[in-house]
Order: C-alpha cells, then sequence, then structure tokens
C-alpha cells in the first residue's frame, strides 16, 4: 500500500493559486470544462525550450505514487515521512463527509480541499519514431475509461465528489509524442515539459481535464531531486520505487493548474504486471488498465492531496482510496477481481468504500 508523500508541499504563494483555482474551477456541480478544446484528429506534439524552461518553473503542488512491490519499494513506503499541508475545512464543516457519523480505521477523511466533480481523459502516448502501436503497448486504456465512465464502478466516487449525475467522467482526444526522448530515465520535469508542450495547444486545463502519460517498454522515469534515486526501474532494482503515480502542477506562465497521472509501462517483466492467470483480457491489458484505474480513481478523490486521505489509522496513515485496496497474493501478484465494467470483464482492483466500509466495485448498494 503506498503512503502519502507530500515531496513538495504547497507554499503560502502556492496555497493562494489552488484557492484561485479552486474559485474558478469547482464552485458548484457545474464549475468544471465538460468539454475538450482538442480536435478530432490526435494532438501530434513537439517539445520545445519554452516547454523545458516553464517546467523548470511550474508549481509543483502534489504527488502521490503507487509503490512497486519491490524491496526498493517497500523500504521507501515503510521509511516514507508523512507531511501534509494544512486542511482547508474539516470533514463535518464540508457537506460531503460520511453521512453515517462513523469512522472506521479504514476510511479516508475529508481535508477541505478540491475533488474533481466532472473532468475529461486525455490519453497522451510518448511513442518515439512510431515505435509502438497503442495496441502493441498499451492495448486499449481508452476503452477501458471508456467503459469506466459509463459503469456503477465510478459511481463509487459520488461519495467523495458529493455528486450523483451519471456521465461525469469522460474521455477526450489524444496526444502523442513523436519526437526522441530526450533521456533515460526520463525526469519528472521532462515530463512536464512534454505536459506543457499539450496544454499549451490545447488551453485544456484546471479540474475538468486530466491527462495519462502513457511510457513505451524499456524507458525509465524518476522524480526530480532530491528523490532523484526513487524511479519506476526494471532495469535497476536498487532504485524501483514506483509503478506509477498522479500528479498536479500550475504553469506560471499559462496562468493553468494541471493534473495528470505517470503511466509506465505495465507489461510482463515490467515488475508491476498483474498475474498472467485468469486474465480476462490479456496481462498487458489487464495490468494496464489495473494501474490506470487506480490513478485515475485517486486523482478524482484527491487531486491535490487535500481532499480524501486516511489520517486515522497509523498503519494507513496517508492512504487514497485505491492504495487501501492492494491486496497482494501468491507469487507476489496483486489480488484483483474480474468483474464486468460497462458489459466488458477486466481484472483491475477495488476501490474502497466509506459507506461500505471495505473495497468495493460497485456503488450500486450505496
Amino acid at each position: 500500500m503506498a503512503i502519502r508523500r507530500f515531496n513538495l508541499g504547497p507554499t503560502p504563494a502556492m496555497a493562494v493559486a489552488i484557492v484561485a483555482l479552486v474559485c474558478l474551477n469547482v464552485p458548484a456541480a457545474h464549475g468544471q470544462s465538460k468539454t475538450s478544446s482538442f480536435s478530432n484528429d490526435d494532438l501530434k506534439v513537439s517539445v520545445s525550450d519554452a516547454d523545458r524552461a516553464s517546467a523548470s518553473s511550474a508549481a509543483r503542488i502534489y504527488k502521490h505514487a503507487q509503490y512497486a512491490r519491490t524491496p526498493a519499494g517497500i523500504a521507501a513506503r515503510n521509511q516514507s515521512h508523512v507531511s501534509r499541508p494544512a486542511p482547508a475545512a474539516t470533514a463535518a464543516a464540508s457537506g460531503i463527509a460520511n453521512d453515517d457519523f462513523t469512522q472506521n480505521p479504514g476510511d479516508v477523511t475529508y481535508q477541505g480541499g478540491p475533488t474533481v466533480q466532472y473532468t475529461e481523459s486525455h490519453a497522451v502516448y510518448l511513442n518515439p519514431h512510431h515505435e509502438c502501436t497503442i495496441a502493441g503497448c498499451w492495448g486499449d486504456p481508452e476503452r477501458f475509461l471508456r467503459d469506466l465512465s459509463d459503469s456503477g464502478f465510478i459511481h463509487l466516487l459520488d461519495q467523495y465528489a458529493g455528486l450523483h449525475a451519471p456521465g461525469r467522467y469522460t474521455v477526450g482526444s489524444r496526444a502523442v509524442l513523436h519526437d526522441a526522448l530526450p533521456e533515460n530515465p526520463l525526469s519528472e520535469s521532462d515530463l512536464i515539459a512534454i505536459l506543457h508542450g499539450v496544454v499549451a495547444k490545447t488551453g485544456a486545463a484546471g479540474y475538468g481535464h486530466i491527462y495519462h502519460l502513457f511510457l513505451p517498454p524499456g524507458v525509465d522515469t524518476c522524480f526530480d531531486a532530491p528523490y532523484n534515486n526513487e524511479c519506476y526501474s526494471p532495469d535497476n532494482p536498487a532504485n524501483f520505487v514506483f509503478c506509477a503515480y498522479h500528479d498536479s502542477v500550475t504553469f506560471t506562465d499559462l496562468g493553468q493548474h494541471v493534473l495528470f497521472t505517470v503511466e509506465p509501462w505495465q507489461g510482463p517483466t515490467s515488475g508491476c504486471e498483474d498475474s498472467p492467470v485468469g486474465a480476462p483480457n490479456s496481462q498487458l491489458i489487464d495490468s494496464t488498465d489495473d494501474t490506470l484505474s487506480h490513478e485515475t480513481f485517486e486523482t478524482i478523490s484527491d487531486p491535490d492531496g487535500t481532499a480524501w486521505w486516511n489520517d486515522t489509522d497509523l498503519s494507513l496513515l496517508g492512504n487514497e482510496m485505491a492504495d487501501e485496496c492492494l491486496l497482494l497474493g501468491p507469487d507476489n501478484y496483486f489480488l484483483e477481481p474480474t468483474f464486468s465494467i460497462d458489459g466488458h470483464l477486466y481484472r483491475v482492483q477495488s476501490e474502497y468504500s466509506n459507506k461500505r466500509h471495505a473495497c468495493a466495485i460497485s456503488a450500486d448498494s450505496d
């Protein structure tokens, strides 16, 4: 299970920016964008010096890792210190707190910050020189996101977002980077520069958009200093700490707050893959979708580290809703359920429900 890490907590200036963005993006149920400025064609992205400069000056608001099942990942999880920004409100005053007035040790607690009420997901494929096909390297993550958006599974988030309307989490157009990658491993700043290149072209930002950056096989990535020894690095076990993470930044030159996830390759031999036994689609597809599901749920329920996470139980301290439902089984694989999501079978993890005080795959009985 991952432990919350505020590697770069908000400064007072960042906190003011977050408050301003919240006021702009989530004042009410319909305050977040439900449309995309992408065209119907794939957006082709190149990274410029201006993008790299903007990444260097971006305000890093928050990131939260899904730790790998490796010795380095377990050690980082166990040694991780926990620090938090000051809560914006109490759970009792939030208006979207637990409605049964109970608090189980596994329950996540509302810290007063924004959740994502409406959003559009965008896949960003890092595909240098057309070396991959989407199907060959990642399966079909956009189909999974579309199925998720129309399912009862996604409505587990209603209790945290405070809304129950259908069709709030849709899928928009994709972007593709065919340029040669600047280095391997990619730094966090490299990925933020790519993200800036996309956002600068589309203007699609704020809580109404989530970008999912998919890395091809053989490409590692590390956090920026001082955590640059924490990486997705199957070829370097000593630093292999995480399988994926979700992040939020504010681009000062664009005046845009941006939510994104980093999705390294999750296929066979990656060290992050699910078991090949019983995968209804394939080991590659279900492993990719499993991690994508984890990061999507956590981005929506806790985009900036100031919304929903566990602050009541020392063994679960800092965990977000997806962290609490990662259960290891035989051969160090996660024990993921197989169930129907909008009519298609997937094997992805369950998510924590405060209303059930347990992991769940459907909000039908909530």
